[in-house]
């Protein structure tokens, strides 16, 4: 599965000139600012527990891809084939021929070792785009309760796959890579659904679980370099809004479209006005550039950004009425 003959057939038979482009757009939309809009957009337009819900299965999902790229350490397709093109550029090979020679074999020795004695590696294995697209597709079948089974595969094989073949295209991952990041994905985007806490309750264990994988992703965050501070700052952020949640209530999800486009417009302004203060309190206290501040302040800036829109979402003109749709959610 470390093979290049996939890429190289990929890219010699879908040689079109609109392809490269229509590859790198799908890679885009696997980025964070796309998954930042589709959980502000779910959360605050549609229902709050799916946006968390798939919050959650991102934040898992790219933790768990830094901790196994980091462990394994394993290079890309374009670092051990001279054939194989990167994003579409040539001759970017670490080595000329280090790639895998059965379906079952590692990259050469050489190949491994070249890429680890690289002054900043860019590893491979596990594929964050696939797994992270696949994570939060099965946050959002499960938490939305879709039926569908039209929708479900198009959500949870359809989008993956596509994403999987572009950076298969671009050179980026071996197909160990992208499958590894779909059964990983899958793993955690139903562990997210499984225990996010739900409106009106008894979530005492789901929180205690959470909680715990907390403490030890904030410990391995700062004994380690498997988990990135970021994302185990935006972790506690998560906590600190279910918390916040468990002690307000949970707001009623918007039915209205002018509730909905009020309520993400209303958090995306939250977001324009929080992120530079807490730039500029940074700045004007001098803070060092440690693993302590950065966490402090992803989980700062993640809890004070969601804890504003819930409370927003309470006032007029953006509060709903009626009977809590996650009442009987599991």
């Amino acid at each position: 599965m470390f093979q290049t003959h996939w890429h190289m057939w990929l890219q010699s038979f879908f040689d079109a000139g609109w392809m490269l482009p229509l590859m790198r757009f799908i890679s885009t939309l696997g980025y964070e600012w796309a998954y930042v809009l589709l959980i502000v957009i779910c959360s605050f337009g549609v229902r709050l527990r799916a946006g968390l819900g798939i919050m959650l299965a991102v934040l898992l999902m790219s933790m768990a891809t830094h901790a196994i790229k980091q462990s394994a350490a394993l290079p890309r397709p374009s670092d051990v084939d001279i054939h194989v093109l990167d994003k579409g550029r040539p001759d970017g090979a670490l080595v000329a021929n280090g790639a895998a020679g059965s379906f079952w074999a590692l990259p050469t020795d050489e190949a491994i070792a070249a890429v680890r004695a690289q002054p900043d590696p860019d590893y491979g294995f596990i594929s964050g785009h696939v797994g992270v697209a696949t994570a939060a597709m099965t946050a959002l079948v499960l938490c939305m309760g879709i039926r569908s089974w039209s929708w479900r595969i198009a959500l949870l094989i359809g989008w993956p796959l596509l994403m999987a073949l572009s950076r298969m295209y671009l050179g980026r991952h071996f197909l160990s890579d992208v499958l590894g990041g779909w059964l990983v994905g899958m793993a955690l985007g139903w562990f997210a659904w499984q225990c996010l806490p739900a409106p009106a309750h008894h979530n005492r264990t789901r929180y205690l679980l959470l909680a715990t994988l907390g403490v030890g992703l904030m410990a391995a965050g700062l004994t380690t370099d498997l988990v990135p501070a970021d994302s185990a700052g935006r972790y506690l952020g998560l906590l600190l809004v279910l918390a916040f949640l468990h002690w307000r209530g949970w707001p009623l999800d918007p039915y209205t479209p002018g509730q909905r486009i009020g309520r993400v417009l209303a958090v995306i302004g939250l977001y324009l006005v929080i992120s530079p203060v807490l730039e500029a309190v940074a700045i004007a206290l001098a803070l060092p550039d440690t693993v302590v501040v950065e966490m402090g302040f992803n989980a700062i800036g993640n809890a004070t950004i969601f804890m504003g829109g819930i409370a927003l979402s309470g006032c007029w003109p953006l509060a709903a009425r009626g009977v809590h749709r996650d009442a009987a959610a599991g």
